[in-house]
């Protein structure tokens, strides 16, 4: 089981609970008006070079639907899986140091994205909407993994 964090790039500048429920609902509809996204229709390609320069040590690879951009190191198991409406970070629920380490490196992607394109992200596990990288965030996220990962292996 992944911890994922969502990064979309809101057409409006800002991104809000109902753009997300919007998504949730109609998001995978392909009949749906370009014009009813709330977020911006992205080249998954593109943001993957632009993700390559700030890190070359990620490793690409071909996914249905996208890319995704593995981080250099497989066991800590950080993932970006880039789409066409935005990207979502994923990595393994961990625990102690090791977490806020995997936490740091993608928070550092996240904040790049803000930084240069406007992207906002979306932890769905803590109901989080932030503009950029939260240190809050980061020590919440650490909590909920430490709390949760027992269950997980039970």
């Amino acid at each position: 089981m992944n911890y994922v964090i969502h990064v979309v790039a809101p057409k409006m500048g800002k991104l809000t609970p109902s753009m997300l429920e919007w998504l949730v609902q109609h998001g995978g509809d392909p009949h749906q008006p370009e014009a009813h996204y709330p977020v911006k229709k992205i080249k998954p390609k593109a943001l993957a070079r632009a993700l390559m320069r700030l890190d070359p040590s990620l490793v690409p690879e071909q996914a249905d639907g996208g890319v995704v951009l593995n981080y250099p190191m497989p066991e800590l198991g950080v993932q970006l899986f880039i789409h066409e409406r935005g990207l979502a970070v994923q990595f393994p629920y961990m625990g102690g140091m090791l977490a806020r380490i995997v936490l740091g490196i993608a928070y550092t992607y996240i904040r790049f994205l803000w930084e240069q394109a406007g992207f906002w992200s979306y932890d769905p596990q803590l109901n989080v909407i932030s503009y950029a990288d939260d240190y809050q965030s980061i020590d919440e996220t650490a909590a909920l993994m430490e709390a949760l990962l027992p269950k997980l292996l039970n």
